[in-house]
């Protein structure tokens, strides 16, 4: 990781923990949108700590699906998140206040452009994050578990 990318991982993750705690005093009712797109905030739990983390994402939707993207706020490296996911890819998706239990899988190759698409309408940033970054940004679905 450069000195910048260092930087930026301390800075989103005191962010992060703060857009965390916002959303949940309010009941899902403020910060439900970050530059211009929806926010979802999704538990994983650390594949070495087995610690329980909250990341707030933004998400668009895929029928019933949450799609989100692992672009790490443009640093060269994949987030924990996604990382702790493909360990142990069954987690929870708090959106609006509301709880939902999900399993993560990589979007497909033939879903993987409209979804991009999808999520450069609501958050322009990511073709910014993908152009600074020497990996592809996976995109990870979300599919909720029948109770």
């Amino acid at each position: 990781m450069t000195g910048r990318d260092r930087v930026l991982t301390v800075v989103s993750k005191y962010a992060a923990k703060g857009h965390v705690a916002l959303h949940r005093r309010s009941g899902g009712r403020l910060v439900r949108t970050f530059r211009g797109g929806d926010v979802l905030l999704l538990s994983h739990t650390g594949r070495t700590s087995g610690r329980t983390y909250t990341t707030p994402v933004l998400h668009v939707r895929d029928d019933d699906d949450f799609v989100v993207a692992a672009s790490n706020g443009g640093i060269d490296a994949e987030p924990q998140w996604w990382q702790n996911l493909q360990v142990d890819p069954r987690t929870t998706a708090e959106v609006g206040g509301r709880r939902v239990d999900v399993v993560a899988a990589e979007v497909s190759d033939a879903d993987r452009q409209r979804l991009w698409d999808a999520l450069m309408a609501k958050c322009p940033a990511y073709d910014g994050y993908q152009a600074g970054v020497s990996r592809r940004i996976a995109l990870v679905r979300l599919t909720p578990v029948a109770a």
